[in-house]
């Protein structure tokens, strides 16, 4: 069996605010839900031992409580110490109770601030520490390694011979007590341990990290890993925009703000231009609004306005008169014909121009449909839209 313990009881000293990092949020998440998780659905962590400072007990308990009280009631929460290996120690005496075989059972030893690890690096790190005693993630160096002194370099070493620790790092249970006698006190002062196994004269082997196994240590740290898991700050928002148009039989088809000649033209009142109409409605559910119908209507009908640029215009007028600006557009498109990659360019230089954004923020991209449906068949076509919006 294998037993984690996570160790989160850190003070974030070099992050920025009062909040403690593992209680930052990510994806209406805190940061300590997103490192449970990864263990708490791994077949091969049978229980759970989260080691807490005082400060974050309370919420630790209502994460656990909202999130992880499963009938197994896998999750363990035990106040750690003063230093990292007072925490390690406090989770290993509490989970004496659950061990099966001093010799076979694993301890997987993680930091609670990496909330991005990978089922793979959990298992394969078991596996090694099964097979070796002792088995931790590492981050192989990327930089040339510099050896310096206050004023000069001193020397350069083989990157290839170096690595960062990362977590998590395993053991065989009996491996682990063996190491912690032989070191005695020495170990109060590590900051890993893999380091306890070092000094007791123990090999330990090693895997790789994965790209995203990152540390919160600082605010940087923190906002690359709210990108990898997706989550947008909370001055963006995002708007879901759809249209489609039957062809006609009258040639003259504009799409994406450029007329083509030679395609059929779409039934519709204005030009019909369904790219443009689904970035506008988009926009439209972003700020709240209604649907790009109850504007377009009066334009067409009322001001004979048959362009749906000049459209795509006011409505970006409306975003800015919430005070928000376009951020970025991305648009896929259903059709038999014509032909989108020979017209995105000209069509995206035309949207980018119309939301003020550069042309790189605008993406189009269109499947045949494979005459599956309507537009596929060459009847019609439809397109949908994502947009985010931020504060201006």
């Amino acid at each position: 069996m294998a037993i984690a313990i996570i160790v989160a009881g850190g003070n974030s000293k070099r992050m920025e605010g009062k909040t403690p990092k593992l209680l930052l949020p990510i994806s209406g998440k805190p940061v300590l839900y997103h490192t449970i998780s990864n263990f708490y659905d791994h077949p091969e962590i049978e229980n759970l031992i989260l080691v807490v400072n005082k400060k974050i007990n309370k919420d630790a308990k209502k994460i656990v409580r909202t999130f992880f009280s499963s009938k197994k009631n896998r999750v363990k929460i035990v106040i750690g110490g003063k230093s990292r290996a007072q925490s390690v120690l406090a989770g290993i005496n509490y989970c004496k109770k659950y061990l099966k075989s001093k010799k076979k059972d694993i301890l997987v030893i993680h930091n609670g601030a990496n909330p991005i690890v990978h089922f793979d690096e959990i298992s394969l790190c078991i596996k090694k520490a099964k097979k070796t005693g002792a088995c931790t993630v590492i981050e192989p160096l990327t930089s040339t390694l510099k050896e310096i002194s206050k004023k000069y370099i001193v020397k350069t070493h083989d990157r290839n011979k170096f690595a960062k620790a990362q977590t998590p790092q395993c053991f065989i249970y009996e491996k682990f007590i063996e190491a912690l006698v032989k070191v005695g006190s020495k170990y109060a002062d590590m900051t890993d341990e893999s380091s306890l196994f070092e000094t007791a004269g123990m090999k330990v082997s090693h895997i790789p990290a994965s790209l995203n196994n990152i540390k919160i240590t600082t605010q940087t740290d923190y906002e690359q890993v709210k990108h990898i898991l997706g989550d947008l700050p909370d001055d963006y928002i995002v708007g879901l925009g759809q249209d489609s148009h039957e062809f006609s039989n009258k040639k003259g088809l504009t799409l994406g703000g450029i007329f083509i000649p030679d395609e059929k033209r779409m039934k519709a009142n204005s030009d019909g231009d369904v790219i443009v109409h689904a970035i506008c409605n988009g926009l439209l559910q972003a700020i709240g609004e209604k649907s790009l119908g109850a504007f377009a209507n009066n334009w067409c009908k009322k001001k004979k306005i048959r362009n749906s640029i000049i459209y795509l215009e006011k409505i970006v007028k409306k975003v800015r008169r919430k005070k928000y600006k376009v951020n970025n557009i991305g648009v896929m498109i259903e059709a038999k014909h014509p032909k989108i990659d020979l017209y995105s360019k000209k069509m995206r230089e035309k949207i980018a121009k119309a939301c003020d954004i550069p042309i790189q923020r605008v993406g189009i991209t269109a499947t045949s449909g494979e005459n599956l449906t309507p537009f596929g068949k060459g009847k019609a076509i439809q397109a949908y839209s994502i947009v985010t919006i931020k504060k201006a």
